[in-house]
């Protein structure tokens, strides 16, 4: 890890922005809404909009990268990115369509950045650096989400809903400069050996495994993350009560995180710990409809906290995966399943509130996909161990 501070902090400051980016049009939903009027299916397609390119793109741009500069494709993705936020923030009534062109703009952008900078951080940190340095790759994201969340909605309704827009744009800029002068070419970073583009069938199998898990992880946060709050109102708590419960889920990942990672350096407690841990958040998220009002904060800031317990040992799933030769390939893969969930968890969420009249089977579901997230981790280590 010597030496390599300043690159970690370019990219925890990439991450934030790009939770930022991906909050703004909630950030700025109270006044985005009524200004355009949208309805709220109208609005969720834009939120949704920021991961559809990945569906499209994550393969190719996987088999693309061996014959590309990593750098460079993160350069110019983080530069789609400030693209997508400007273009954004300059729709009008009359011009709608910007919103979804931005919008477009900072999936394609995205789904640059994410799959290239994890193979960045996958090919510069080995063995048990890893885990400390994929917890600084993890934690920027949540905090981006819980900073906007606290911070722009009410300057969207003082200042203009283009506002977060704005902020995004401009700390995705600051982000720029950092990533370039941080990741510039060092000799001490040897490039990955050159070898055969062509995935096993093994190696397919294993990155499928983890890109599902992934997804399923990630999926868990994005459904309660929409889900709990109404969950909470309906049963009688204040809208500022219900989200101050709900942020806690985010926050706690400040200690998390990077306790999570520390533990992980020890191999003989990454099994107990994932399965201890996701366990126990499941059944927090599943007991949430059902506790009493008043323990409400202290389930989801558990549930959160062991969640994000075991999260960089799920991130760094695709370094077991695949040799550094064929990572940009299996990486493809792997996010195909991530922009799968991400794109589709919410709305069979979303379907399962109709159909049910309320929030709790969706909480319930949230609670399932981390059971089955459990399970794929299971079967992917059973696969690697028995290579």
């Amino acid at each position: 890890m010597t030496g390599a501070i300043g690159f970690l902090a370019a990219v925890f400051l990439l991450r934030a922005a790009l939770g930022v980016l991906f909050q703004a049009p909630g950030a700025a939903g109270p006044v985005l809404v009524p200004a355009f009027g949208m309805d709220w299916t109208q609005f969720g397609t834009l939120v949704g909009l920021f991961w559809l390119p990945g569906l499209l793109l994550a393969i190719p741009i996987g088999l693309a990268a061996p014959r590309l500069s990593d750098r460079r494709m993160v350069l110019a993705g983080m530069t789609l990115l400030v693209a997508g936020g400007l273009v954004s923030a300059a729709a009008t009534v009359d011009a709608p369509v910007l919103l979804t062109i931005g919008r477009l703009l900072m999936g394609c952008g995205t789904v640059m950045v994410i799959v290239l900078m994890t193979k960045m951080m996958q090919d510069r940190f080995k063995g048990a650096d890893l885990f400390p340095a994929m917890a600084v790759y993890v934690l920027g994201w949540p905090v981006g989400i819980a900073a906007a969340q606290a911070v722009l909605p009410g300057l969207a309704v003082d200042v203009g809903w283009q506002l977060p827009f704005l902020a995004g744009a401009a700390a995705m800029a600051l982000a720029l400069f950092a990533i370039a002068a941080a990741s510039r070419p060092s000799a001490s970073v040897a490039p990955p050996p050159a070898g055969s583009g062509r995935l096993t069938g093994r190696e397919i199998r294993l990155m499928c495994l983890a890109g599902g898990c992934w997804a399923m992880v990630n999926g868990t946060y994005m459904v309660l993350v929409t889900f709990a709050p109404p969950l909470l109102t309906a049963r009688g708590l204040s809208v500022a009560e219900a989200g101050f419960a709900t942020s806690l889920m985010s926050w706690v990942n400040l200690v998390a995180v990077p306790a999570g990672a520390m533990l992980a350096r020890r191999p003989s407690i990454i099994l107990p710990m994932v399965v201890g841990s996701i366990t126990a958040s499941a059944a927090l998220a599943a007991a949430l409809p059902y506790a009493g009002l008043g323990w409400a904060a202290v389930i989801l800031a558990l549930h959160g906290l062991l969640y994000a317990l075991p999260i960089t040992v799920f991130s760094a799933l695709p370094a077991l995966a695949v040799p550094p030769e064929r990572r940009a390939q299996g990486l493809g893969v792997y996010f195909v399943w991530f922009y799968g969930g991400c794109t589709g968890f919410p709305p069979l969420a979303g379907w399962l509130a109709d159909q049910t009249g309320g929030a709790t089977v969706p909480v319930l579901f949230a609670a399932g996909l981390l059971v089955g997230a459990l399970v794929l981790f299971l079967v992917f280590r059973r696969v690697v161990g028995r290579g």
